[in-house]
């Protein structure tokens, strides 16, 4: 009976819990869209929330850091879209303009135009070349001056080729910077406009607003404005057209392949584009290759200590023979020197660079310099605009560790302001953390001495100045050349300049280095013998480095005479042998150790062997060394009748062997 009549009630408990597991199932969706629901409001509408229960200074706080950067990003954009700037192109004055044409002109005015497009999207540029500036004397002008200024004209086009990105890099900084410029102003004035809403009265101008502004239809009629306006403006601009011109075949495999030419440009691009690319493509081979000997001639100059000089070739050192001179020079270290020490070599500094000089044991390398490595200066003059030789330097100081790089002058040829673009290449080839000071040669300009010091170079004034704890002395060369000729700059003779250097260095604070583009400055300078270490260019001759005794004090002055052959400065690969110097001072900035660094005609590169400054033995006055070894270098002391001091300390320098350097220096012109 149990069993009878409890069949019915579990039936019925069944069939509720089969209803329930079905309502279940049909209300667990719109739980969950309701719950999504709910997380969704709790989402859009929490920020409102937790900006209710802020307080109102944070509220205004966060207001205005907002309204800022809005009117800053809107203000940036404006200021992008519409800048301006004047930056050289080649010889050519140019003035650069934004564009939003997704576009990059460069309009050649009656010759044509090239066109590019833009690799920053609908953002574009248009570059209308100017005049080529002219002799600001240009009643001075003849048929050679007028000749030498349009080779330089040729020579700029050359490098515009060689080396597009220094120019381009050069007028976007000035886009760059004209765009900021711009978006300050715009956003200064907006800043002025909310404060002066701010501080009005609130009548009747700010309630004149709002009540006009309460009006639907004077809303409307403002904002539909705004959008035409707007549109009127950004429409045209923004329309991409067809540029005119074609591709040309000859350009094919180059960065210039899709550019469009027309007019005469084209034609002259079609005529002489082949010769050109070859040009371009041959210099660019032969300084990669010089950049690839540099490193490989410095990587195993540093494995042998800098012990001998070392030559790379194609990447490749003769390892069998650098062995062997490595070992042939350090047995010169069991024997004391001669009286006619090896080709190459140098007497041991003492530990001192003031304590007396006496001779040494003749080798050079890292036996020789014990104290070389505590600061290190790379010394290159004449570059004369040749932009791949200055990014040869650039390298030398990242491998040698350059401390402070130091340039002697003519590193322009005219000293233009188009060849602001030398600057700007040297400044960018040398390391950021490398300190920098340079002199102005006779091609260089106040233009050019202003651009460097923008940038961030000590360039002598003619006063004693501390480059990484160095002291330099050093003045602007006192002749200035041009296209037209050579004359005096402000009218102060070499001699003058001089003896002013001269001077200064005598005074009470201690001139370790004397960099000045003109070695005829030297006889006056080591008569004085107050400065240690004076070093020149302006020759464009190599003649190593020669020690003195100074009359007046009886201390040993060393000079060093820099530079590179007529050929070794021009446009494209050297004719002849480029020297560059890396140099080592002790912590006192006295230098103890120097090296050369070649770059050969054929684009091999010699890194020299470590050489301590020629000591000055008793009974002697002047001992020269030359930059490498040859036949006629020479580290012996030259005996003369003049017996030198006890009290000498023994320093590098450079003067020719043939006589005084100021009698060929004034001749050749640097």
């Amino acid at each position: 009976m149990l069993q009878t009549s409890s069949g019915p009630d579990t039936g019925a408990d069944a069939d509720t819990g089969t209803a329930e597991r079905a309502g279940d199932l049909r209300d667990g969706p719109l739980t969950a869209v309701r719950r999504c629901c709910a997380l969704v409001a709790t989402v859009l509408l929490s920020p409102r929330l937790w900006w209710r229960r802020r307080r109102p200074g944070t509220r205004t706080v966060i207001g205005t850091a907002a309204m800022i950067l809005a009117s800053s990003l809107v203000s940036l954009l404006l200021g992008l879209s519409t800048a301006t700037a004047s930056s050289p192109v080649g010889p050519h004055e140019a003035t650069w303009s934004t564009t939003l044409d997704s576009t990059v002109t460069l309009d050649l005015g009656p010759l044509g135009t090239a066109s590019l497009e833009s690799p920053a999207g609908m953002l574009g540029v248009k570059v209308v070349l100017g005049e080529i500036p002219g002799d600001p004397t240009p009643n001075t002008a003849n048929a050679a001056s007028v000749g030498q200024s349009l080779s330089s004209d040729a020579t700029s086009y050359l490098s515009l080729v060689s080396h597009p990105d220094l120019t381009i890099r050069q007028g976007l900084y000035a886009l760059a910077g004209d765009a900021l410029r711009r978006a300050g102003v715009v956003e200064a004035i907006f800043l002025c406009c909310v404060a002066a809403w701010r501080l009005a009265p609130t009548k009747p101008w700010r309630e004149t607003v709002r009540a006009g502004a309460s009006h639907r239809w004077a809303t409307t009629v403002a904002a539909c404005a705004t959008v035409a306006t707007a549109a009127s403006l950004l429409v045209p601009a923004m329309r991409t057209a067809t540029s005119p011109g074609s591709t040309l075949s000859v350009l094919e495999g180059t960065p210039l392949a899709q550019a469009r030419f027309s007019g005469r440009i084209a034609d002259v691009v079609t005529a002489y584009g082949s010769k050109v690319r070859t040009f371009v493509e041959t210099n660019k081979g032969f300084y990669a290759k010089a950049d690839t000997n540099l490193r490989a001639a410095w990587k195993a100059a540093e494995q042998t200590e800098g012990l001998v000089d070392v030559t790379a070739v194609d990447g490749k050192v003769d390892t069998e023979s650098l062995q062997s001179r490595v070992r042939a020079s350090s047995a010169k270290t069991l024997v004391d020197a001669g009286p006619d020490p090896e080709p190459g070599t140098a007497p041991q500094p003492s530990e001192s660079p003031r304590a007396t000089a006496t001779p040494s044991i003749s080798v050079t390398g890292a036996r020789s310099v014990p104290e070389r490595g505590r600061k290190t200066a790379v010394l290159t003059t004449d570059l004369h605009c040749n932009l791949d030789v200055i990014a040869f330097s650039g390298v030398l100081d990242q491998l040698s560790g350059a401390d402070i790089h130091m340039d002697d002058g003519d590193l322009t040829m005219t000293g233009s302001d188009p060849e602001r673009v030398c600057v700007d290449a040297l400044t960018q080839a040398v390391p950021s953390s490398t300190k920098k000071v340079a002199t102005i040669g006779n091609h260089d300009s106040d233009a050019t001495a202003a651009r460097l010091r923008s940038q961030g170079w000590t360039v002598t004034n003619g006063s004693v100045q501390t480059v990484a704890g160095i002291t330099f002395l050093g003045h602007d060369d006192a002749e200035r050349t041009t296209a037209a000729g050579t004359k005096p700059r402000n009218g102060e003779t070499t001699e003058k300049i001089a003896s002013r250097l001269a001077t200064t260095s005598c005074g009470s604070t201690q001139v370790d280095v004397v960099l000045i583009h003109q070695p005829a400055t030297f006889d006056t300078l080591t008569k004085e013998g107050c400065a240690p270490l004076l070093l020149a260019g302006h020759v464009h001759a190599e003649r190593g480095m020669t020690t003195t005794i100074s009359p007046r004090t009886g201390l040993p002055v060393t000079g060093i005479i820099s530079g590179a052959g007529k050929g070794g400065t021009s446009l494209g690969s050297v004719t002849e042998d480029a020297f560059l110097h890396v140099m080592s001072f002790d912590s006192a900035g006295a230098l103890v150790a120097w090296r050369a660094v070649i770059l050969h005609s054929d684009a091999s590169v010699t890194v020299g062997a470590w050489r301590s400054v020629p000591g000055i033995a008793a009974g002697q006055t002047t001992a020269t060394m030359a930059s490498t070894p040859s036949p006629t270098a020479s580290a012996t002391p030259v005996p003369t009748p003049t017996q030198a001091p006890q009290s000498a300390r023994p320093e590098e320098a450079t003067q020719p062997e043939e006589g005084e350097p100021q009698g060929e220096s004034d001749s050749s012109d640097g």
